[in-house]
This record gives structure tokens, sequence and C-alpha cells, in this order.
């Protein structure tokens, strides 16, 4: 083939190699390494600008010596200097990182508390995040907040991001079972998080740096849900999700022993089909009363479950109200407004009420089937060391129906006298500020039972109820910061008028008049 045949091939070359380098730019700038992704692109680069060269070299000595040169000389000087100066400024940032946070309540910044559970860990962190492409929005929020630790900590925590369905090997090795979860891991303890936020990430951390036994107690021998069956009614779900919380779950028969084990957390009461005895709910009350950071957590059916129900008295229940104020009526919620498709007594929640429970819960919906009603009827004056905090509310329209016969009529039950009226509380949160004690009342346990945990955010509220009870105070206490939220709120029309006109009308209008000057001036000395 002759040389002018070969000299049309050369453009294609030159096409080559500058595509090379934009592929080698684009990789370098979105991985930020400089893998064989990019020396292969570099090398496709120089081999096409080789072969261009080869197949036309006078191109290149032509234009060396021409005027374009020069003026091309005096570019590429400038862009390489550009270039330099750009790299050295990125070069000095890397090594000197700094942020600010130029937001009004630091609402981009760690607590001191964070920055200093940072500085302790005996070892470096590694958080691997599960989210598919339908979590991509939770996904972006725990990298953020996970890169703000990294900057706090360098060296102390590093993070990736797997996706479950894509990759179900890698979440069959962490034993994910739910989508959004992320993983916290040092050596050989581990945590599951449900939720990315600074409040659990560095309570993880603060665990890990003081690993303590923290043990959660379930009552049995009244027929309580048990927590290692896995049938329907069964607790099994619930169970594993506080082992992954590095909880230590037991039973506990208080008919066999007469104190609470010191390393409990919390003790749970799920379920019981007949009462606890009254010397047992005197364990319970010198458990919450001389225990410091004491928690029990009570989940109390409607007697409407029961085959034969029973106006026998119930000493938990009498314990809850004497002592701390909240009422659970022998009454089943009907809800025909806000409820489970054709099942008025499987009420859905009407919203959560602002809690460190439920704040994380507001978009997903939780259901209760059969349950029973929770009064608060504590004041400040006979009750005043004791704050209440209702969690789940019904919606305004249910109502507790105390007849239980009319359940089963055909006309269906109907609010009458006695029934209690709405709103209702479905669970109800109580912390006593004296005994530095946390209760947390649900009137339904089958929400929580494996037939229903999976039902919107029904096993993750109990089990956030339970991370709440065993708070400790003296570890982490973080305040979440709430953004100032700005608004202009406008009630004058002339104002509303002004803004306006000076905006849609006399702004533009100066744009186009100033335009016009500009021409009529150039055209004159045209």
């Amino acid at each position: 083939m002759s040389n002018a045949k070969l000299k049309q091939y050369a453009p294609l070359g030159v096409a080559l190699g500058l595509g090379g380098l934009v592929v080698a730019g684009f990789i370098f700038l979105y991985q930020r390494k400089f893998d064989v992704a990019v020396q292969s692109s570099l090398a496709v680069a120089a081999l096409g600008f080789a072969v261009a060269l080869l197949l036309n070299p006078g191109a290149l000595q032509t234009w060396l010596g021409g005027r374009q040169a020069r003026y091309g000389g005096n570019v590429l000087a400038m862009t390489v200097a550009f270039i330099g100066i750009v790299g050295v400024v990125n070069y000095l940032v890397y090594k000197n990182n700094k942020q600010w946070d130029l937001t009004e309540g630091q609402a981009n910044t760690l607590a001191p508390e964070t920055l200093e559970a940072i500085k302790q860990l005996p070892q470096p962190v590694k958080a691997i995040g599960f989210y598919s492409q339908s979590f991509a929005s939770s996904r972006a929020q725990a990298e953020t907040l996970l890169k703000r630790y990294q900057v706090a900590g360098p060296g102390q925590l590093t993070y990736e991001f797997h996706d479950p369905l894509g990759e179900p090997t890698v979440a069959q090795q962490y034993g994910i079972t739910r989508d959004g979860t992320l993983i916290l891991q040092m050596g050989d303890q581990k945590e599951e998080l449900s939720f990315a936020s600074e409040q659990e990430i560095t309570g993880a951390l603060i665990r890990f740096s003081h690993p303590t036994k923290r043990g959660v107690y379930f009552i049995t021998s009244h027929g309580e849900r048990d927590i290692t069956s896995t049938d329907a009614n069964g607790f099994s779900k619930i169970a594993d999700l506080l082992k992954k919380q590095n909880y230590d779950v037991q039973p506990l028969n208080l008919q066999v022993t007469t104190t609470v084990p010191a390393d409990a957390r919390a003790v749970v009461v799920a379920g019981p089909l007949t009462p606890l005895t009254a010397d047992e709910v005197t364990i319970l009350g010198n458990y919450l009363r001389y225990n410091e950071n004491s928690a029990l957590v009570v989940l109390l059916d409607s007697q409407a479950q029961a085959q034969t129900p029973t106006e026998a008295p119930d000493p938990l229940v009498d314990y809850l109200g004497t002592a701390w104020g909240l009422n659970l009526p022998r009454d089943v919620v009907v809800d025909f407004y806000n409820s489970y498709p054709n099942q008025p007594l499987f009420p859905l929640n009407n919203g959560y009420e602002s809690s460190p429970i439920t704040d994380k819960l507001q978009k997903i919906s939780s259901v209760f089937p059969v349950a029973r009603s929770i009064v608060v009827s504590g004041t400040a004056e006979i009750l005043p060391d004791i704050t209440y905090t209702p969690l789940v509310k019904a919606e305004p329209r249910a109502w507790g129906e105390t007849d239980f016969t009319s359940l089963k009529s055909q006309a269906g039950p109907q609010f009458g006298a006695g029934d209690t009226p709405g709103p209702l509380n479905l669970a109800v949160a109580a912390q006593d500020s004296k005994y530095k004690a946390r209760l947390v009342v649900f009137g339904d346990s089958d929400f929580a039972s494996n037939n229903a945990a999976d039902q919107g955010a029904n096993a993750q509220l109990l089990v956030n109820s339970i991370n709440w009870a065993t708070a400790d105070e003296s570890l982490i206490n973080l305040t979440a910061k709430t953004p100032t939220q700005r608004t202009i709120i406008l009630t004058d029309a002339l104002t509303i008028n002004l803004i306006f006109l000076i905006i849609v009308i006399i702004l533009p209008l100066a744009v186009l008049v100033g335009g016009g000057v500009v021409w009529f001036i150039r055209r004159r000395h045209v």
C-alpha cells in the first residue's frame, strides 16, 4: 500500500489516542486510583499517537515548523502550567484535609462524644453496608455520615457497600436478611444496625471500646412468647435481631429465682396467657427501683383473645397503674377506618409520636392484631418523677370495646357505654428520673411474633424500644441536631406585588435595555 493511502488513516490513530486520554481521565476522576483500567487507557492512547506518527511523520514536522506550532506551543505551556498549579493545590489540600461546617446548627459536625469515641477505639473498625437500588437514598445518607467518621479519625474507620440482591454470597457471608442494613465490625466484635445514624453508630463504637455483657431476659412460665420457637407464634425473629446487636438473650423464670440477674439491662414480659403472681411483680418492681439504669418492656394482649375472658385480678396491670400511672382497660381496640383490610380488630398505627424509638420509623406502618388500649393516668402531682411519651396511637375514631360478646355477634361491635373512647394509645414509653428506670408498654404481643414481625416496622419497633430502654446514659447522650427552619411569610399584598414587579418585570427589562444600549453604541462606531 502506498504512503499516500497510509496517511489517510493517520487521523484515526490521533482519534484513538485522544479517546484513550479522555477515558483514562474519566476513570481516574471517578475511582481516584491509578489502576489497571487507567494504565490500559493510557497505553491505548500512546499506541494511537504512535500509529498516527508512523503513518504520517511529515505532518508532525510541518506542524512544528509553522505558526500554528508556536501558538500551539504557547497553549501547551499554559495548559501544562495550569495543570501543574491545580495538581499542587490538590496535593496540598489532600495532605491537609480541613472541612468547615457553615450551617447554622452545625448539622454536618459530629458531636464531641462521637469524636471521643473514635479516639478511644482500640483498633480500626470496618463498616459494611448492604443497600439495593430500592435503598439508594439510605445508602447516600449512610455514605455521607461514614465519610465524616473517616475524616474525624483517619485510619480508624473504613467502609464499603454491597448490593444484597446483586451480591447474595457476600450478604449470606454476613448473615444479612434485610435490605438497608449496616454492619460494623472490629476484630471479633460485630454489630448490625438497621439505621445509619450518628446515635447508633457512635453507640456501637462505644460498645466496642467498652465490651460488657448486655443481658435481655424474657419472662417465662406463664405461656409467654417463646424466644426459641420458630413457629408463627414464637419470638425467634426478635431474639435473632437482638443477638445481632450483641444482646445476650435469655429466659427468666421468676418462680425459680427470686432476683433478676445482675447483668440484666432489660426484662421483657411478652404476652403472658396467665397473670404474673404478686410475688413476681414485686421482684420486677424491686428490680426497677433498686437497680440503676434498669428497664422493663411489657407486651400485654387483650383478654378478648382468651377462650374464657376472666375478671381475675392481674397484679402486673395493677402495678403499672399504681406505680407508673399506666392503665390497661379490659378492652379490645376496634378501628373501622385505619386497619388491616377487612380486619377492624387489626388497627394500623395512625403515625408515630416523636421519640428516639420511632423517629426512624415515621414513614413505615405497623399493625397490632387484637390489641388493648393504654391510658396515661399519671399526673405531675401524683407521679412527679415520671415522664410519658405515647409512641403509637390508633385512628381517633377507633375505640376500646369492652363487650367481648359483641365481637362475635351478627351486628358487630358498636361504641357504647363503658367502652374506652379514642384517641387510644397502643404503645407508651415512660421514664422515672428518680430511680433511673425506663418502661415501655404495648397493648399487644402479636405484632412482634414470627407471623407478623416482618409486617412494616413491627419487629424494628420492639427492637428500638429495647434499645431505648437499655440505653446507658453514662456512656452516650447525643442530642439530635434539628435544622433551623426559616420561612418567609408574606401577608401584605403590596409587598407581594412589589416583589413580583421587581423580579418578573423590572430585572428582565433592565437586562434587555442594557443589551440594547450596548448594541446601539457598537453600531455607531462601526
